[in-house]
């Protein structure tokens, strides 16, 4: 399982995921001097399941509160299913705190867990307050159930208290069984002495072992209208932090790849599959849940996993959708994306950098034309 933090900048995610996991996830040296997160971060709590009764790991993947790192924060939680959302108890929430809180509502997480940080630099009836606010928001927000912690990374209060209910968490977690085949995004690539190229991502399906073949899907290849991909074989894993014989979806996975292949061709968004896309995607069908009104032929920013790109939404149903609403779309890129149908998507408006809204794609080749019959819509 893997949890993504979300947050205002300065609000205690880093310090926070340390006290977790004894891990400070600022690995750069630039972030290290500035005390600011600026790419992702990753850390993992080992943990003794009452489930399977053996030693398991929560994965965490850290992500920056600045707006200026946007990008690199939807590469984050774009990937993960559950969240914890860091609130900082002396400041409450501020300017990305409410932009993440809307992110991640609109990417559907199956779960969201609230931390209210720096309880040592509040009084018990501030942080009640804060609670207070902070329930009455979520429940706006369609969180009917919060879950809300209090603690301090500096003194340990509550730390405990929320690592049970993580764990707790990672054990109710429900396996989702797909046939879609093994599918890595990958966000990092680099060379280990001794071992060669390893590229690291978060498993969106499927599994893999020690000794399988892969094929990379380049997106530089796909905007130049090419789907044949390269055959990698996996040399090591790591899974959740640990070396490994196989790993599988939902899990934090280095792969050690041995190939034709260079890390100059290797770019965050790209992707290691186990069954290659037949068709350059160039525009799909989804269903749309708008956050803020939207205009046919509007111009968008998409967000998938750990790519982005940006393109035109045209409505199928409507001239305009209005905050709210469900209705069916296509999206034509100005780059292709390697999707599968029920991917999720998040929309943004590029100019203003407001959640416009996501989209499930649900059709992956939509026709040319008759998109708009009653018989096209029906379907």
């Amino acid at each position: 399982m893997i949890i993504a933090t979300a947050g205002h900048v300065d609000h205690g995610k880093t310090h926070l995921l340390q006290a977790l996991t004894g891990t400070n996830a600022d690995r750069l040296p630039e972030e290290q001097k500035r005390g600011l997160t600026i790419d992702l971060g990753y850390a993992f709590m080992p943990y003794h399941s009452q489930q399977t009764q053996q030693q398991e790991t929560l994965g965490f993947i850290d992500v920056p509160g600045h707006e200026k790192f946007l990008s690199n924060m939807l590469a984050g939680v774009g990937t993960a299913h559950h969240a914890m959302l860091i609130v900082a108890g002396d400041e409450g929430m501020m300017a990305q705190s409410y932009d993440h809180l809307a992110i991640l509502r609109l990417l559907a997480m199956d779960s969201l867990t609230v931390v209210i940080t720096k309880s040592d630099l509040t009084t018990l009836e501030q942080q009640q307050q804060l609670e207070v606010q902070l329930t009455q928001l979520l429940f706006q927000q369609g969180f009917t159930e919060p879950k809300i912690f209090h603690c301090s990374a500096f003194t340990g209060d509550g730390i405990d208290v929320l690592k049970a209910h993580l764990i707790a968490l990672a054990d109710n977690e429900k396996q989702q069984q797909n046939d879609l085949g093994f599918r890595l995004a990958i966000d990092r690539a680099f060379h280990v002495k001794g071992a060669g190229l390893v590229v690291t991502g978060t498993a969106l399906s499927g599994s893999i072992k020690v000794g399988d073949s892969l094929h990379f899907v380049s997106h530089n290849k796909l905007k130049q209208g090419q789907t044949q991909a390269k055959t990698v074989r996996i040399k090591g894993l790591h899974a959740q932090g640990n070396t490994a014989q196989a790993a599988a979806e939902n899990q934090r996975v280095a792969i050690n790849i041995v190939g034709d292949i260079d890390k100059n061709e290797l770019s965050r968004g790209d992707w290691l599959v186990s069954i290659v896309p037949d068709a350059v995607i160039n525009r799909v069908t989804i269903t749309l849940a708008a956050n803020t009104d939207i205009k046919h032929w509007q111009a968008v920013q998409v967000f998938h996993a750990a790519a982005h790109t940006t393109g035109r939404i045209a409505l199928l149903e409507t001239d305009k959708a209005k905050a709210g609403e469900h209705v069916l779309a296509e999206i034509t890129f100005d780059s292709p994306l390697c999707l599968a149908e029920q991917d999720r998507l998040l929309l943004r408006d590029p100019a203003l950098k407001t959640n416009l809204g996501s989209g499930v794609v649900i059709d992956l080749l939509p026709p040319n034309r008759g998109k708009r019959k009653p018989e096209r819509l029906a379907i």
